[in-house]
């Protein structure tokens, strides 16, 4: 019988290496956009929070991984892989940040109810429901968080509160691609084996992805959406980073992409002037759910047919 985990450890590797490419906007966007740090720093930055929030918290996701494909075999792994990297080449072309959490379990619960494995089906429930949740939270709480910072930076320590802000929006710029490393990547690395050589091939496609393919990513956010003030861009990423924190520690697959995108929306929302782009917003939400349907029905298709 031909050993397939060589095939997976590939698949793998380019899965990661474009979700890294494709998350950056959503990580460090604000910052490289907005000067704080230039293109180089800020992709550094957001490689190191990749690398230690897989290593730190990456395994949170390996007990939602075997809830959704109880019973894995190599097939039906390289199934999901091919079809998260189908969309990701989409997501490329495209220049839209997509999200790989709600696609990649789509595709999974797919393959599992074709083949009848689902068993916990009040789990997946909830996996539906908290990223409903995260979706109204992102958009509701943003303008809150935006008018509290205005209320307490004082006028008189503007200086003082500029650089307090950009060291801040640096801080959630790591964590927000920490988040990235733990809850996204972890649950790629949960359809490969537990080993060293597992750990080496994430770390490698985490550098290779952030360096190649984050270019068409930067400014799609921050740019086309609304253009981002540094309050708007540290209330959005205080939302999005606790809410995927939260999701891992919960061991729930939630996007970065999503929450951040939505925070985004929200912070525009605030203004008197509703300064969104709200073409740009349902284009994004058009294909998270175009693509996700993708995903569940040609895996279920696939599956049933040949598995």
């Amino acid at each position: 019988m031909i050993d397939l985990t060589p095939l997976i450890f590939a698949l793998a590797f380019i899965l990661i290496a474009l979700v890294s490419g494709n998350n950056l906007s959503s990580c460090s966007g604000s910052i490289i956009g907005g000067r704080i740090m230039n293109k180089r720093n800020g992709i550094l930055l957001t490689m190191a929070g990749y690398i230690l929030g897989f290593l730190i918290e990456g395994s949170f996701l390996k007990t939602t991984f075997a809830i959704l494909l109880p019973v894995p075999s190599a097939t039906m792994v390289l199934l999901v892989l091919s079809i998260m990297i189908a969309v990701f080449i989409i997501a490329q072309y495209s220049k839209l940040p997509l999200s790989l959490s709600v696609s990649l379990t789509s595709a999974l619960f797919g393959v599992s109810l074709a083949l009848n494995l689902i068993t916990n089906w009040g789990f997946m429930a909830g996996i539906v429901l908290f990223w409903i949740l995260a979706i109204v939270l992102s958009i509701t709480i943003v303008p809150f968080i935006v008018g509290f910072i205005h209320k307490t930076i004082q006028k008189r320590n503007i200086w003082s509160s500029l650089k307090n802000i950009r060291l801040l929006l640096i801080t959630l710029s790591f964590f927000a691609s920490f988040t990235l490393g733990a809850n996204t990547i972890g649950l790629i690395y949960s359809t490969m084996p537990s080993n060293l050589l597992s750990l080496a091939v994430v770390i490698t496609a985490i550098i290779a992805g952030s360096v190649i393919f984050s270019a068409g990513q930067l400014n799609k956010i921050g740019n086309e959406i609304i253009s981002l003030r540094y309050v708007n861009a540290i209330s959005a990423q205080t939302v999005s980073v606790g809410l995927v924190e939260i999701a891992t520690l919960l061991g729930m697959p939630l996007s970065n992409t999503q929450t951040f995108a939505m925070s985004v929306y929200g912070a525009g929302a605030g203004y008197k002037t509703k300064l969104i782009k709200t073409k740009i917003i349902k284009q994004i939400l058009y294909s998270w759910v175009a693509l996700s349907l993708v995903c569940f029905i040609v895996a279920y298709g696939v599956s049933f047919l040949i598995l």
